[in-house]
């Protein structure tokens, strides 16, 4: 799978453009159809990234309130706050803060609604995010979080992972399935002092229009998060990742659907209410 260079294009925007319209965006949609529309409500996009749950919550909730994203990475929060643009002519009051997850900066009962995708197993500490979000929600408001399901529920991963640990090192998405235990879920959910606690296992079939790209970037980031390849060069790192390119087209082949991907995906949802 040859991928040529991308020309003038940030992580950012390559992220947006192939994670999110691909995988992320599909999700959210799921997400935010486990949300209640509240008139006038308040919402937290926790962990929002380049802003995905936030739109998707715009265009399924009939009535406009109050959307407020938080993510660590202020380019992530620019990119969200620029492809949002629309939601103020549609009545939506925007805010975008730049904080831990673990460390809310906001005052208590401040939300009617928290939504988190995919970012709880990614916090320095779970159990202290999930407290946080009890004290932010008003008594009864509502968490709707996803993190990735078993391992074996996302065949398309399965095929990263061994790629990966055969020429590298092993372990590169234990952090994103830190949390695929459902009973692992729901104890720390309950630990926080969240009430009417559920966990669902939902799949759903995931269309890449972009194979080459999609495929490179989930490998570039399963490789980004381990310190064996930090600790390589940037030479040695351009060689390492050359040689898992060169593995990659036959390990995807079985995904092919024209001239896309199609697979399967598991997460695990959360609901709870403060």
């Amino acid at each position: 799978m040859s991928v040529a260079p991308e020309v003038q294009i940030s992580p950012i925007e390559a992220y947006e453009r192939y994670i999110v319209r691909s995988l992320l965006g599909p999700w959210s949609r799921d997400l935010v159809a486990r949300a209640v529309a509240i008139q006038g409500g308040r919402y937290l996009d926790l962990a929002c990234g380049t802003g995905i749950v936030g739109r998707s919550l715009s265009e399924q909730v009939p009535e406009p309130g109050w959307l407020y994203g938080l993510d660590v990475s202020p380019g992530m929060l620019a990119k969200a706050e620029s492809l949002s643009e629309g939601l103020e002519e549609r009545g939506w009051v925007l805010e975008w803060h730049e904080g831990c997850a673990c460390s809310l900066p906001f005052v208590d009962q401040a939300f009617d609604q928290v939504l988190c995708q995919q970012g709880l197993q990614f916090f320095p500490d779970p159990s202290t995010a999930l407290r946080e979000v009890q004290r932010v929600l008003r008594p009864g408001g509502l968490l709707v979080a996803s993190v990735w399901g078993a391992l074996e529920g996302n065949p398309f991963y399965t095929v990263i992972d061994e790629l990966v640990s055969r020429h590298l090192a092993k372990g590169a998405l234990a952090r994103p399935f830190a949390l695929s235990d459902t009973e692992k879920l729901r104890s720390l959910a309950q630990g926080a002092g969240l009430q009417d606690v559920a966990v669902w296992a939902v799949p759903l079939t995931v269309h890449a229009e972009e194979p080459e790209r999609f495929a490179a970037m989930c490998l570039r980031g399963a490789t980004a998060v381990l310190p064996e390849f930090a600790a390589l060069s940037g030479l040695l790192r351009e060689e390492v990742m050359e040689r898992m390119n060169g593995d990659l087209e036959e390990l995807v082949r079985p995904f092919r659907r024209g001239k896309g991907l199609e697979f399967g995906t598991m997460a695990n949802v959360l609901t709870a209410r403060a």
